[in-house]
């Protein structure tokens, strides 16, 4: 098997922030490894500690614990001002967007180069061409007040590829925006990682952006990585509770429905071709009809993941010859007690 090269490597990573009575202990020992060139994602509900572990990753926060490595070399180690240098090879998107609002967008692009010392001339034609790569050729002169959202964050991309780094942290950097918005951010993010080689990192509490974008993907729930895999692995089968609660939400936990109607089930599909009618057939097949309650699916690679809550009929064949189909297909079907 092909050895990956390893473009992040946290050790041990502890962050504890001083109180007044005490400390409190945000990350408790993170190990994790991001691989060069892949589009990886952290997730977590609000609270979990993932905005503060990437900013331990560029070290805007130290830990109090632990070893930050990028590229192979030691970050916690470094003098300010090697440290200062290194960060230089890590870009960051925030979901604030944070533009200087009284500089156009190609000087706001050009001021992370002015700051490292670039000839403005060159500054200004690297800002061209960034700018016409996250599809703002037309719009260089403009001031982010005359932008949209969506625009001000391609300006916010850009400038973060100035210093031609190695690696870019996206900080919740879709959250702002509108679902239609966002596919063009993350379709531009796609891009970039495919043209350009960079190691992407995205921090984000949707798992519709994990879905869209990412490789492989850690999921974070009180400062610890609780389950980590490839994409696929995790909406196939979560392990854990906040796996399962993040992979199938928005209504489709068989609590919401246990003691309230009869004959419902939780059916889950770990796999299968997307436009397969499963669900269709069944009802044809076998001559009834499930009433589709709630459902939560993906479709990602071609292969449909999620989960949905059917009540099936009273009938006792019926509903046995129907679970028994879905089962010959490889769904999961679970009953949902019924009090």
């Amino acid at each position: 098997m092909e050895q990956k090269e390893i473009m992040i490597r946290l050790k041990g990573i502890t962050k504890a922030f001083p109180q007044k009575k005490g400390t409190l202990e945000v990350l408790h020992g993170i190990d994790l490894d991001i691989e060069k060139g892949e589009i990886f994602g952290i997730i977590g509900l609000s609270g979990a500690g993932k905005s503060t572990l990437v900013r331990c990753i560029n070290l805007l926060e130290r830990p109090t614990e632990g070893q930050v490595f990028l590229d192979g070399q030691e970050l916690t180690c470094l003098s300010e001002k090697d440290l200062r240098q290194a960060r230089r090879s890590m870009g960051m998107i925030f979901q604030q967007f944070h533009l200087l609002m009284q500089r156009t967008a190609m000087e706001n692009v050009c001021f992370p180069m002015e700051i490292a010392g670039v000839k403005k001339a060159e500054a200004r034609e690297k800002a061209k061409e960034l700018l016409e790569l996250v599809g703002l050729g037309d719009r260089m002169e403009s001031y982010p007040s005359q932008l949209s959202g969506g625009q001000k964050q391609r300006v916010a991309i850009a400038r973060a590829l100035a210093t031609n780094p190695k690696i870019l942290l996206c900080d919740e950097a879709t959250s702002a925006l509108d679902p239609n918005t966002t596919a063009g951010v993350l379709e531009l993010l796609k891009d970039i990682n495919k043209r350009l080689g960079i190691t992407i990192v995205v921090i984000t509490h949707e798992m519709k952006v994990i879905q869209e974008i990412c490789n492989r993907v850690a999921i974070i729930s009180e400062g610890k990585i609780a389950e980590m895999g490839s994409v696929q692995e995790i909406f196939r089968a979560p392990k854990t509770q906040i796996g399962q609660e993040l992979v199938f939400h928005e209504g489709s936990n068989r609590e919401a429905y246990a003691g309230k109607l009869p004959y419902c089930y939780r059916v889950v599909f770990k796999g299968g071709i997307s436009n397969e009618p499963v669900l269709g057939r069944m009802m044809i097949d076998c001559n009834g009809v499930a009433n589709i309650l709630a459902g939560n699916t993906r479709n990602i690679d071609g292969e449909v993941f999620g989960q949905m809550i059917l009540q099936f009929p009273e009938e006792e064949a019926l509903r046995k010859k129907m679970i028994q189909y879905l089962k010959d297909q490889g769904v999961e079907v679970e009953e949902v007690a019924y009090v």
